[in-house]
């Protein structure tokens, strides 16, 4: 925050003061209207605290607010270009995670996860000086749980709205596929280097599409085109609008211990193949929590059984499409090779009335895969695999999946 005056220190010490007492989800700057550029995010250590460096110029207008469960700092803002490289959750005192992007149309976000709760000291903003880029400052103290619970939660206008998504053209009569390009915007999903697992999974899923499209009978569409967030169930909510027939999301991890590589299918299930696979839904289920975006409740228990009686023969149907992807895939991709037929608890794949697969394209801390996913000739052969998969499904599947679905 600016003082009033440069002029008057006693009137800028007084300002800092009132500031540093309003409650973090009322607290907002006032600057510019011009695009910011984020640069890096440094942090020194406080007694009892630590203290957050962002740099960017010029400095945006911003607004903070803490939510719990887990706990969070966050921090939103225009958009920013942010051309961070250094992994800015480098050893940070009380600081788990930091994830940072385009939220939605016209936001960008800041999310802190934090260790233990804190308290926001003070945050004030330092104007480029000569060579010096602006700055956000954030001061970050331990406070108790009884104090963080009674200042969490999020404002209104903070929650995640609906971009302008405009339903997708497709031709009359065809299969329409919905292809669901993991992450995006302020979540970044699974990374190796300069490499983002949300980058790699648009790119695929583009290819896949014109791969598609160009196929007698089918129709893709996808649910995000670029880098944005799109919560998982509206990831399903654009697949249905679109009438889709299937949803097909598709990602690219990392493994928590040991070396995998190689592509892999999951279908639904409560219960995971092994406790890698619970964990990888466990940590893509939480995708919309790190970024902010808690929207969605549980289903009343009424909802819930008449999605179960909807979902069991959808499940029929989804591992039915799972195996002829990957008898296809097996011929022209090197697959997973323990249990590359594998199940989990995907929010993203509990749609009642589509069959849905997750393609796991392989792994990014796996040289062997990092080397595949970006290498087009590789793309073109799992895209035609996908492809040779689907007419082989459509040979299959009940006729009911393979009907027209109304659009809205």
């Amino acid at each position: 925050m600016r003082c009033p005056s440069p002029a008057t220190p006693w009137l800028c010490s007084l300002f800092m003061i009132c500031i540093a007492a309003l409650p973090v989800n009322a607290f907002a700057q006032a600057a510019t209207d011009q695009p910011a550029t984020a640069t890096a995010i440094r942090h020194a250590e406080l007694p009892g605290g630590v203290r957050l460096m962002l740099d960017i110029s010029p400095v945006p207008v911003f607004t903070l607010f803490t939510v719990g469960a887990p706990d969070r700092l966050i921090v939103d803002f225009p958009v920013v270009d942010w051309q961070i490289e250094a992994d800015p959750t480098d050893d940070i005192p009380s600081v788990d995670t930091i994830r940072y992007g385009l939220f939605r149309q016209g936001r960008s976000r800041m999310v802190l996860t934090l260790e233990q709760p804190m308290r926001v000291e003070r945050a004030f903003t330092k104007p480029p000086q000569g060579n010096e880029p602006g700055r956000l400052v954030i001061d970050l103290t331990a406070t108790t749980r009884a104090e963080f619970d009674a200042g969490a939660g999020a404002p209104e206008n903070a929650r995640w709205k609906g971009s302008d998504h405009r339903l997708p053209d497709v031709r009359e009569g065809d299969i329409v596929i919905a292809l669901d390009p993991g992450h995006g915007g302020i979540d970044p999903g699974a990374s190796s280097g300069k490499l983002r697992e949300k980058t790699v999974v648009l790119a695929f899923a583009i290819r896949l599409k014109k791969a598609i499209d160009a196929t007698p009978g089918f129709t893709a569409i996808l649910t995000r085109t670029g880098d944005e967030f799109v919560p998982l169930a509206e990831r399903v909510r654009r697949a249905h609008r679109a009438g889709a027939n299937v949803l097909i999301s598709i990602h690219a991890d990392s493994v928590a211990a040991g070396v995998a590589d190689g592509v892999s299918i999951y279908t639904l299930s409560e219960k995971g193949t092994d406790s890698a696979a619970e964990a990888l839904a466990a940590r893509e289920n939480r995708s919309d929590i790190l970024a902010g975006a808690d929207l969605f409740g549980e289903t009343d228990e009424l909802t819930r059984l008449l999605v179960e009686l909807a979902q069991r023969g959808t499940q029929d149907e989804s591992h039915k499409l799972g195996r002829a992807l990957l008898l296809t895939l097996g011929r022209r991709v090197e697959l997973l090779r323990t249990k590359p037929m594998r199940q989990a608890s995907f929010r993203v794949l509990k749609a009642p009335d589509i069959p849905s697969i997750l393609l796991e394209l392989g792994f990014l801390d796996s040289p062997k895969d990092r080397a595949r996913l970006t290498d087009p000739a590789w793309q073109d052969l799992a895209a035609e695999a996908v492809v040779a998969g689907l007419k082989l499904w459509r040979e299959a599947a009940s006729k009911g999946f393979l009907a027209p679905r109304r659009r809205n």
